[in-house]
């Protein structure tokens, strides 16, 4: 966390949001570490499509007294923040979750966006690549490819509209092996040959990523609101 502080540099006050924040465990630790740790001034914004999780982390907040923390019922892939965000995060977002997240994160143009994939099913269901037939095959490592693949189209995408991205281990792969962190650095400036590389790779695997389509679909959202004035 450290680290992305301080690659977006000083504010007077850091503005995260938290997409699919579920109970917002996230939130709550990042919140404390920033208040009492590093003695930043922050304002956490939780996002999540269920009335359930978003009331128990109010009663959470109100609990602790984090007055500096407020939640929000709403689909991520229609919601766009206010204001511009100085990292977003997820965590273990399921399947195409993190992809609403890293989307919302790409609308608001995010300084920082922190993302810890899970479950990477829809790259799974759509892939094909002929001169691997001899291993995809076998279900157990075609879905073993499916992650690395899902999460290196994200990576390209990002580089491609603006963000240094970097993928770590977050974890001890012994903990889960769920353990890559994809972290994205807003530059503003657009890398032409990650763009190439995206396209050549959705031709190639014959797939269309959910990042791609999350971001088109709000922008036909957002047109078609405009006309209703």
């Amino acid at each position: 966390m450290q680290g992305v502080l301080k690659e977006i540099g000083e504010r007077d006050e850091y503005v995260i949001f938290d997409a699919a924040c579920g109970k917002s465990y996230l939130s709550f630790v990042m919140n404390f570490y920033m208040r009492e740790i590093l003695k930043k001034r922050c304002h956490f914004i939780g996002v999540d499509y269920s009335e359930t999780v978003i009331e128990a982390s109010k009663r959470m907040a109100k609990n602790l007294g984090y007055n500096n923390m407020e939640f929000i019922k709403a689909d991520l892939t229609e919601y766009t923040p206010s204001v511009r965000p100085d990292i977003v995060v997820s965590l273990h977002a399921c399947d195409t979750a993190t992809d609403m997240a890293l989307a919302l994160g790409i609308r608001a143009k995010s300084r920082a966006i922190v993302s810890v994939p899970c479950c990477h099913k829809d790259i799974l269901k759509q892939y094909s690549y002929e001169p691997f037939e001899a291993i995809t095959r076998h279900g157990i490592l075609k879905a073993r490819l499916a992650d690395t693949l899902t999460d290196g189209i994200r990576a390209a995408y990002l580089e491609s509209v603006g963000y240094k991205v970097s993928m770590i281990e977050y974890i001890s792969p012994l903990e889960t092996p769920k353990n890559i962190m994809i972290r994205a650095v807003y530059t503003g400036r657009k890398n032409e040959k990650s763009k190439r590389d995206y396209e050549d790779l959705k031709e190639m695997l014959h797939v269309k990523p959910a990042i791609e389509r999350f971001l088109r679909e709000h922008e036909d959202i957002r047109k078609e609101n405009s006309h209703e004035f």
